[in-house]
């Protein structure tokens, strides 16, 4: 038996555009943004999901509702806090520039693995971590066999990367997901394990704006 996942991250930010990491301010999506959802609505029309889940910030309901609005079996959507971003406490609305500054070691934990950081006043890497792999253990006992849809992060999307792949080794960067891009990954219970199936799919971005935007 396979459960599939199909994980979209939420499209462009004004905090995307202008270097802010934005954590768990809850910010909209911009004009870009709901063009970037709509492009991932019509690239997932056709396809099938047996449920969907998106983070409760609004800037990936926004998306997932563009999304399931036009998928044609009509998935249900449902929020949930356990997909929202990695809440860095103090450093939520800060710059990058600024961030590198003043919490020089911190800020290296959205390049480099950091496992043991705890963000000020915010998440460890690991309680983030922990956050995000209960929940998707705890979808494989009532969505087994299923193809499930997640829209959310791209620090959530990092941490389902650690959890299906492993850290990433010492010195080699985190990988990257641009606004609006579609990854997936299987869980095989027969073999008890996972696995990374896409990453960072694009094509149906072609010919639409895209920043270069970190995640977060």
């Amino acid at each position: 038996m396979i459960t599939e996942f199909v994980f979209v991250r939420h499209g462009e930010t004004d905090a995307n555009l202008h270097g802010v990491i934005q954590g768990h301010m809850d910010a909209p999506l911009n004009p870009l943004g709901i063009t970037q959802a709509e492009a991932v609505a019509e690239y997932l029309k056709k396809e099938h999901f047996d449920g969907a889940f998106t983070s409760s910030l609004q800037r990936a309901v926004q998306t997932a509702e563009i999304v399931v609005a036009r998928n044609e079996e009509g998935v249900p959507l449902k929020s949930v806090p356990e997909l929202k971003e990695w809440f860095c406490g103090k450093i939520d609305g800060m710059r990058w520039d600024d961030v590198s500054d003043k919490y020089r070691y911190e800020s290296r934990s959205f390049s480099f693995e950091q496992f043991d950081v705890r963000m000020p006043d915010g998440e460890s890497c690991a309680e983030f971590q922990h956050r995000v792999e209960s929940f998707l253990t705890g979808l494989l006992s009532s969505y087994g066999g299923k193809r499930i849809l997640l829209v959310a992060h791209g620090g959530v999307l990092q941490r389902i990367f650690r959890m299906v792949t492993g850290s990433v080794a010492k010195g080699n960067l985190l990988p990257l997901a641009g606004n609006a891009s579609v990854s997936s990954f299987i869980y095989n219970h027969k073999l008890e394990a996972w696995q990374l199936t896409s990453w960072n799919l694009r094509e149906h971005l072609k010919g639409i704006q895209q920043h270069i935007s970190r995640v977060l």
